[in-house]
């Protein structure tokens, strides 16, 4: 999963200072031919356009036969029955494309729905510790390059999730300090001076950078949450890091990075879909 990730992160570097906007347009024009070829080479195109112009005839026959209410139910059969096969020809590709897709749009989320803390402001850094861990109370110290204070005190959280599981946490407060630069190492270490995780905490002005909500040693939370967790799994099982959302300025509107992605994959995809030769 990590080689991936380091995949992911090399086709986002060129752009990585460029305005958001240019950055998200870009992926998507990545995402939008990667998808097409897919389509392209795994799809039944011959029987895609066959099913399209089948539809299209059918759509004339009601507008020709309109006074014929049979013929008008065996277009209408017709239209449904080759809109089926239109959507089984599709099923394939959507398959193939989908995982791939999925991990590229979660790195779009973590580049684009969060930004990096500014100079002064406030955060949570949430440490979940194993069950099996006895002593987790009051058993971390924080260890920061210059430009990351502690709050307020450490709290400590013993008590059950949405879905009934018990769970053992600590919340330190943490402040970056007026003059915190772009971004600063955090390390974790226990009572006993042992190291078990470490770090980044990405602050403003910088490059485009995937900021981890999240950081865990389970394999389904990586999915959703891509990143490097150097903790030991017999204390810690995820680290929180509370970084701000925010929206995409696009022309003066500002919105959820998702819309704008929307918009530009369509324009992309009827843009090239003469030069690649797909159906769709």
């Amino acid at each position: 999963m990590l080689k991936v990730q380091k995949i992911i992160d090399l086709l986002f570097l060129p752009w990585a200072r460029a305005a958001p906007i240019c950055g998200l347009a870009l992926a998507t024009l990545l995402v939008t031919v990667f998808a097409l070829l897919i389509y392209k080479y795994t799809s039944n195109q011959a029987g895609i356009k066959m099913a399209k112009e089948k539809i299209k005839a059918h759509f004339v026959e009601v507008w020709l036969y309109i006074d014929d209410p049979l013929l008008i139910l065996k277009a209408q059969a017709g239209i449904f029955w080759n809109g089926a096969k239109y959507l089984g020809f599709a099923m394939v590709p959507l398959a193939v494309m989908f995982f791939p897709v999925i991990i590229f749009l979660i790195n779009c989320e973590y580049r684009f729905h969060y930004r990096p803390f500014k100079p002064g402001e406030t955060f949570l850094f949430k440490v979940r510790f194993n069950p099996a861990f006895q002593e987790w109370k009051n058993s971390l110290v924080l260890n920061s390059d210059d430009g990351i204070e502690i709050d307020a005190p450490p709290l400590n959280i013993e008590a059950r999730d949405s879905r009934g599981k018990e769970f053992r946490e600590t919340d330190f407060r943490l402040k970056i300090s007026p003059d915190g630069s772009y971004v600063r190492a955090l390390q974790i270490r226990l009572i006993s001076g042992k190291a078990v995780n470490y770090t980044y905490i990405f602050v403003s002005p910088g490059p485009l950078a995937r900021l981890n909500t999240v950081e865990s040693l389970h394999t389904w939370p990586q999915l959703w949450h891509p990143g490097y967790v150097g903790a030991d799994p017999n204390y810690i099982e995820k680290i929180e890091i509370s970084y701000p959302r925010a929206n995409l300025k696009v022309f003066g509107w500002e919105t959820w990075w998702v819309w704008p992605f929307i918009i530009l994959m369509f324009i992309f995809a009827f843009a090239l879909k003469p030069f690649l030769k797909v159906e769709f």
